[in-house]
């Protein structure tokens, strides 16, 4: 294991030790010969999100997020696999279990998936005059 791998597990124990939100997803790498990856992810890799937003002019809005395979080997194109994903630049209320989700590197889709779990999600306070 290169230093890298030791640090990024190293870095996950610290998130999950401090109890960060994060979510549970269960991804599937788009194949090399429909354009996805060549190589497998492993700890650490962090592609854009996209959860289907779009602004006025029709492009894109993708958001940063750090994905960690459960497997010690990552995943392969073409493969599906669980992950834990922790959101750099969104908040966590926003994603919902069984949503979908797509993954991007650039303008390549790299992966596809859908959340199982939210862990650690804060309780989202009542809007005024909504009650409990």
């Amino acid at each position: 294991m290169d230093d890298f791998q030791t640090d990024q597990k190293r870095l996950l124990r610290e998130l999950l030790k401090r109890g960060e939100p994060h979510v549970e997803v269960r991804l599937t790498l788009t194949k090399t010969e429909e354009g996805g990856r060549q190589g497998r992810i492993s700890h650490g890799y962090r592609p854009q999100l996209w959860i289907g937003q779009r602004l006025a002019s029709g492009d894109m809005i993708h958001w940063d997020c750090q994905l960690y395979p459960r497997s010690g080997r990552g995943i392969k194109p073409g493969e599906t696999g669980i992950a834990l994903m922790f959101l750099l630049s969104l908040p966590i209320a926003v994603l919902q279990v069984g949503e979908h989700l797509e993954f991007f590197e650039g303008q390549r889709r790299v992966a596809t998936g859908v959340v199982l779990d939210t862990v650690n999600q804060p309780a989202r306070k009542p809007l005024a005059g909504e009650h409990k």
